[in-house]
């Protein structure tokens, strides 16, 4: 965490117009509180955008030097664009590093579930990340699961995440995180069974006289 550090500047222009010129000029807007304060600050987008590639995650613990302050901070909310996906504005709360926050950490999946790998399944992530309780300078990067034993309609539960010091899970046990869906079939028709299918029956030639009623005739005629 000492190697990841972000600079700020406090900023006493708020709203969104002050917000769009700040971003024109390759800035980007936030605000931290937390422990009596609320601060409105300015950050390099660029180097906000360094940090959270070399956190690999959005939300982890930081040093952030504030004019002259140096805070921890946990970044709390990114905020998108929904289009363009640029990030417009981001949220730290200030932390001790002793404190126990709650965070939601991603979930990374390990090994070939044995219903993909041997049966055709698909793996299926239901959440893809779970929230953890922990002190601010514990808070892992990931959680690992390994998936190889799921076979079809086999269910990973929180229950079966796996026991870290320090760490708790605030989802139930019971609450699914990734499965195995059975693998979609598609009946295969022979092109002759097609055909035969799809031709419409003879109909019923209507003026075609009957055995039984051609006799009755040729019977009149000899009489």
């Amino acid at each position: 965490m000492q190697d990841l550090v972000l600079n700020a500047t406090t900023r006493t222009d708020n709203g969104s117009a002050a917000c769009r010129r700040m971003r024109h000029k390759g800035m980007l807007p936030g605000v931290m509180y937390g422990h009596g304060q609320q601060r409105s600050i300015t950050l390099i987008y660029h180097d906000f955008t360094q940090v959270l590639h070399k956190m690999h995650a959005e939300h982890a613990v930081v040093k952030c030097k504030v004019d002259n302050d140096e805070l921890d901070v946990l970044i709390k909310a990114v905020q998108r664009n929904c289009v363009s996906h640029d990030i417009v504005h981001v949220d730290f709360l200030i932390v001790d590093l002793d404190e126990v926050v709650s965070v939601a950490v991603p979930l990374e999946v390990l090994g070939e579930a044995d219903g993909v790998k041997n049966h055709g399944g698909v793996l299926d992530l239901l959440r893809r990340d779970v929230v953890v309780a922990c002190k601010a300078r514990d808070i892992p990067v990931s959680i690992r699961v390994d998936v190889s034993a799921l076979k079809i309609h086999d269910m990973l539960t929180v229950g079966a995440l796996p026991v870290m010091p320090g760490i708790t899970y605030s989802l139930t046990a019971e609450t699914p995180l990734i499965t195995v869906a059975a693998p979609t079939l598609h009946e295969e028709v022979a092109p002759g069974a097609a055909a035969a299918e799809g031709a419409p029956a003879e109909p019923e030639v209507i003026t075609a006289k009957k055995p039984a009623e051609e006799g009755e005739e040729a019977a009149k005629k000899k009489e």
